[in-house]
């Protein structure tokens, strides 16, 4: 599982450098304040507040006008050990001197010993810049989760709304 999430973010660090003006950025902790409101349907349906604390790293790159791809992993260390790792399409825009804004949206993959999970999710980040390559970055999003590949895929799902997250990030 940590081998696999290894490989995605070397190959995304290979992807960017086939770009010659690739911007890209990291963020580290941006699950560190992270609380969820979950709206679960199919059988078993609830409404529930978890709080959690996870740390994440996210990279986005930006490959021409805006476009580009974002590559998240986040490790969960509670009753099981899981790796979520995420890979999808992002769109940045300057919104003023000293704030960018980035939604992401595409699939993640959460690897654990009982098998693998296949969610979607969308974000949106804003950036706020301390200096020219570090940053602030605040969002939110919202994740749907679907099940585990194979057994319960899409019998059940959750929507899963983060509260606010915050992460400390540079741009290089």
């Amino acid at each position: 599982m940590k081998r696999l999430a290894a490989v995605l973010l070397v190959l995304a660090f290979a992807a960017g450098a086939v770009f010659a003006s690739v911007d890209m950025s990291l963020a580290l902790g941006g699950k560190a304040t992270y609380g969820q409101l979950s709206i679960s349907g199919g059988e078993n349906q609830r409404t529930q507040f978890t709080p959690e604390f996870l740390i994440d790293a996210e990279l986005d790159m930006d490959f021409h006008k805006g476009h580009g791809m974002m590559v998240g992993i986040t490790p969960v260390f509670g009753n099981s050990t899981e790796i979520g790792v995420s890979v999808g399409y992002a769109y940045q825009t300057r919104i003023s001197e000293s704030c960018d804004l980035i939604a992401a949206v595409g699939p993640e993959f959460v690897f654990s010993q009982s098998g693998v999970d296949l969610n979607f999710f969308g974000t949106v980040d804003f950036d706020f810049d301390i200096t020219q390559n570090l940053y602030v970055r605040v969002g939110t999003g919202l994740i749907v989760e679907l099940g585990e590949l194979g057994r319960d895929y899409a019998r059940t799902w959750d929507f899963i709304i983060p509260l606010p997250a915050i992460a400390i990030g540079w741009n290089f």
